[in-house]
């Protein structure tokens, strides 16, 4: 796969997270994966790299724009940064078959979680769900313990497990676009903290790192203009639906071949 068409769908990839509050590792990974690179020590690293600049990147205009909630944010992103670097100390001891067995999983069960949503509520809702009825003490109490769990998947298969968090920013009530946003701060933390656990190993191919990260660039910003704006988001979530879906069956039986091979 050439590098720039890589890139290029690394931005198209970028812009389509981004309006959803999401990282684009989930994706990143399995690009940079069927381009030939190392799973582990290349694939995983440079896509979480990859995922924390994209959600950063958007943070500047949701910032701005007054829709990251940080005081509710911040104690699911702390979490996530304690576990995270322990999931990437933790990968390079397992074998290859099983991360790649564990990163279908988690891409399925992000597919089963998108199909589920686009049918059952619209991302383009006015409104989240009803506020949670639980006392502050466990609202954070929730916060920590999902930031804790996000924290370790991430850093262990180079994701930002956004399908997680945003879910679950949608059940405490928060509305969409500051779900979406509050989202990415929490996924950027995420990301960097695990980024953090591989640095004494990483070894990113330099220019492929480099054009990825400019389209990475490029793409968080198309989407977070997408997300501010008042465009009807629904052929996003089409799109990221039937594309997270059809990695998820690729991935799958990658995995069960190299299981049962």
């Amino acid at each position: 796969m050439p590098r720039r068409f890589t890139a290029g769908v690394i931005l198209v990839v970028s812009s389509i997270f981004v309006v959803l509050g999401l990282g684009g590792g989930i994706l990143f990974v399995p690009i940079l994966h069927w381009m030939g690179y190392d799973l582990q020590t290349v694939a995983i690293p440079l896509g979480l790299l990859l995922n924390g600049l994209n959600t950063m990147l958007a943070l500047i205009p949701y910032g701005r724009a007054g829709l990251v909630d940080w005081k509710g944010g911040w104690p699911m992103a702390l979490a996530a940064a304690a576990t995270a670097p322990i999931g990437a100390l933790v990968q390079p001891l397992l074998p290859s078959g099983t991360v790649l067995a564990l990163f279908a999983g988690a891409v399925t069960v992000a597919a089963l979680r998108a199909l589920w949503g686009a049918r059952s509520r619209p991302w383009s809702s006015a409104m989240g769900r009803e506020p949670s009825k639980s006392g502050p003490l466990l609202r954070n109490g929730f916060r920590v313990g999902i930031g804790a769990v996000v924290g370790f998947v991430g850093g262990l298969l180079g994701i930002g497990a956004g399908f997680v968090v945003a879910p679950a920013f949608l059940s405490l009530g928060y509305p969409p676009k500051q779900t979406a946003a509050t989202t990415a701060l929490v996924v950027t933390v995420c990301s960097f903290a695990g980024v953090a656990g591989y640095a004494p190993r990483l070894d990113f191919p330099v220019a492929v790192a480099v054009l990825s990260a400019l389209a990475v660039v490029i793409g968080s910003q198309v989407g977070a203009r997408l997300m501010l704006s008042d465009a009807k988001p629904s052929w996003i979530t089409r799109g990221y639906v039937v594309i997270l879906v059809g990695v998820a069956i690729k991935l799958v039986w990658e995995a069960s071949n190299s299981v049962f091979s």
